[in-house]
């Protein structure tokens, strides 16, 4: 029933039985999934890939398999949004039972970075990013966690990201030109190519757990 059509709500599959003569509730056929074992849940998402991407996803990866990783440093920037959980509570009747909310809930940007010697500095951002911020988080996130862990062998390391417009900028190459740094290249539509993607993920569950209590509360938790 729900392998053909895997993106109805129990209502639209209801609906759908009636006017086939079967009449059944939703809270039946929630009970009926349940003892089936199929339960709801959100899809996991991929990137959209032509086979131009994947062909060129390979060439990338068998060109690249022999790279030193451990000179390597992985780059990204994400946003975290500010959840707020509003649980159900128990009462007696007539009783009432407030909870303190959040007005306004933000949207924090983070870019990090991170390689075999360890995790480097965050940058926490609330506007949009340009080439101007990136030249800034550059300099004033990436470079800082390369001397941390190559010391004076910071010529020696590449430099991996996507290709966002604001990394591949005139103004970002040309910083990049002058300080030394190499980028490997990227394929297009490979997020899952850089594994700072697992850290973003693993960081995100781990806020959400215990959902924050303020806008400070929050950006403090992801530092």
């Amino acid at each position: 029933m729900v392998a053909q059509r895997p993106t109805e709500s129990v209502g639209q599959i209801a609906y759908r039985l009636s006017k086939k003569r079967i009449k059944i509730s939703e809270t039946t056929l929630r009970r009926r999934f349940e003892e089936a074992g199929v339960q709801s849940m959100k899809p996991t998402s991929k990137p959209l890939l032509t086979n131009d991407h994947i062909k060129k996803r390979l060439q990338w990866a068998i060109k690249h398999k022999d790279v030193d990783w451990n000179q390597t440093v992985f780059t990204d920037e994400s946003s975290f949004h500010m959840k707020q959980v509003i649980r159900r509570v128990w009462k007696k009747r007539g009783e009432k039972y407030y909870v303190s909310t959040i007005k306004h809930l933000a949207k924090v940007h983070v870019w990090g970075c991170f390689s075999k010697n360890g995790f480097g500095k965050l940058v926490l951002f609330r506007r949009t990013l340009n080439s101007k911020l990136m030249w800034k988080i550059y300099q004033n996130g990436l470079l800082p966690s390369v001397k941390k862990w190559l010391g004076d062998n910071s010529n020696h390391w590449k430099l991996l990201e996507d290709n966002d417009p604001k990394h591949t900028s005139k103004t970002s190459k040309t910083f990049k030109a002058n300080n030394g740094m190499q980028s490997l290249p990227w394929p297009s539509q490979s997020p899952d190519c850089n594994p700072i993607e697992n850290v973003w993920a693993l960081m995100k569950l781990k806020i959400n757990q215990q959902p924050p209590t303020s806008i400070n509360n929050f950006i403090a938790r992801i530092k």
